[in-house]
């Protein structure tokens, strides 16, 4: 009896152990690191903060034209934003997102996933052909020119001459901020295969699984 008592007992020891590292494990894998960046209200008077996405959901607070928020990230038409302590969601056109890049240090490495960190505030934001601005609009060209001015740099204007820019380096090479040129078309390289582009009108500047989606003609690293 003493045994089968000891066995109970060790068994039901190791699944209260079992289950405890299940939940450690479950929870760190959810756990997601904050990246969140400067934006404020402009375009109309005053936007709601809503509990959730939808024009329907509670209002947690009125904002004003001009406030500064914090902004966590994009998803579909609406930004997650801070402000005051209210966490909750606005209309992604808006909320204007800050263009004012951090310095870049470190190895090449560091200093383009930094650009493409970036380049990925953006998101969401719409495609206008013609246009080089991060909020209003801009093209595929004109989106990564204007990713890197905000660095200091100065790349040349349309995708064609954009193959030209920097230092060329092969697809075993490539590493986040290099731009990958096609024909007619450039994107910026993120890492684990993906890209940030001015996609489309359709899309607008979005994220795209493979760089190998059609292709690659170039592949030019603007930081040093």
């Amino acid at each position: 009896m003493k045994k089968k008592k000891m066995i109970v007992l060790l068994l039901v020891f190791s699944m209260i152990i079992s289950s405890s590292i299940g939940t450690l494990m479950a929870s760190e894998k959810n756990v997601q690191a904050a990246s969140t960046y400067s934006g404020k209200i402009w375009k109309i008077k005053q936007v709601s903060l809503r509990k959730s996405k939808s024009k329907k959901a509670k209002s947690l607070r009125k904002i004003k034209k001009g406030t500064k928020v914090t902004v966590h990230y994009t998803s579909g038409s609406w930004r997650k934003v801070t402000y005051k302590g209210s966490t909750g969601w606005v209309l992604k056109k808006y909320v204007y997102i800050s263009t004012s890049a951090p310095k870049l240090k470190g190895s090449s490495y560091s200093k383009g996933t930094t650009v493409a960190t970036f380049a990925k505030r953006f998101v969401g934001n719409s495609y206008v052909w013609g246009g080089t601005s991060l909020n209003s609009g801009a093209d595929c060209s004109g989106f990564v020119k204007s990713v890197y001015k905000s660095f200091g740099y100065n790349i040349p204007r349309s995708s064609s001459s954009q193959r030209k820019a920097g230092k060329k380096v092969s697809s075993k090479k490539i590493q986040p901020g290099d731009l990958v040129c096609y024909s007619g078309h450039v994107a910026m390289y993120i890492g684990s295969g993906k890209i940030v582009h001015a996609s489309s009108r359709k899309t607008g500047i979005k994220i795209s699984p493979n760089y190998k989606y059609r292709k690659v003609l170039s592949i030019r690293r603007i930081v040093k």
